[in-house]
């Protein structure tokens, strides 16, 4: 069974931490913040 594709839509702290787990375990992941350094 193939993994979904997550979107997050504006990251902040906790946002990035989920990020980065979720593509350590082999989750494709698309996000969109406003700010570019987040």
């Amino acid at each position: 069974m193939s993994k979904p594709v997550i979107g997050f839509i504006g990251l902040g702290l906790m946002g990035g931490n989920m990020v980065e787990n979720l593509q350590k375990r082999g989750f494709e992941v698309i996000v969109m913040d406003l700010n570019k350094d987040a």
